[in-house]
């Protein structure tokens, strides 16, 4: 009875520290803002640092300008740049670990029906992903692929308060294995609006993933954002 509670405890503990090694944890900071340039258009900049390893690393910090086109009230367009600082891995045996910029564009395009105090989109994004750090072969390739988001939010009456939930799915393009998804996010969060112009938010994702490691992350996102 000993030795089989000992071999019991051993296995409860080695099974929790596998689960442990395919989670983590991070906390994500955002800052957004637009401007309204003339009718329809705006200018729009995003700023974020992401971290991970239980929210003590910073893996990623990026500025994201942009310009969106608001065609009425239930179409919109956009083109983006992202600059990326990516933490990458130079040797993890030896922990050494260094910055390196990435370079994204993206297309996006998002349609919205409000439906009652309801608001249904839809957001697809085409983008490309170029890195400066070539540790294999592949890395010299441009990365494209798809993104398709799905949200629901509610509009409170009487509060300027509007909580939501979304999913987001992640295609690589030109792949040999046909149409794949690699990354699942499901998102959980709300929005609060002050004077119609400063919104402070705050969001739980929950990532899933098949090519970065580990492949499950929980996701704390702060968000403040300003439209002038």
């Amino acid at each position: 009875m000993n030795r089989f509670f000992l071999v019991s405890v051993f296995l409860l503990f080695g099974s929790l520290s596998v689960m442990a090694q395919d989670r983590d944890f991070g906390m994500w900071y955002e800052i957004n803002g637009d401007y309204k340039i003339v009718k329809g258009l705006r200018f729009d900049l995003e700023t974020s640092i992401r971290t991970d390893r239980n929210a003590s690393n910073i893996k990623t910090f990026f500025l994201e300008p942009g310009l969106r086109y608001k065609f009425n009230d239930y179409f919109a367009a956009g083109i983006y740049y992202r600059f990326i600082e990516q933490e990458e891995t130079i040797d993890k045996s030896e922990g050494i670990y260094e910055f390196h910029p990435r370079h994204r564009w993206f297309v996006q395009l998002k349609g919205s029906l409000p439906v009652y105090r309801f608001t249904l989109s839809a957001r697809y994004r085409f983008q490309e992903q170029i890195k400066t750090y070539i540790k294999n072969p592949e890395d010299d390739i441009p990365q494209w692929s798809n993104r398709f988001r799905l949200e629901l939010e509610y509009d409170i009456k009487g509060i300027p308060l509007t909580p939501y939930v979304n999913v987001e799915i992640f295609s690589p393009l030109f792949s040999s294995g046909g149409f794949i998804i690699d990354n699942w996010r499901y998102t959980a969060g709300a929005e609060y609006t002050v004077n119609k112009m400063h919104t402070f938010g705050l969001e739980y994702i929950f990532d899933t993933s098949k090519v970065t490691k580990p492949p499950y992350n929980h996701i704390i996102c702060l968000k403040y954002g300003i439209s002038l």
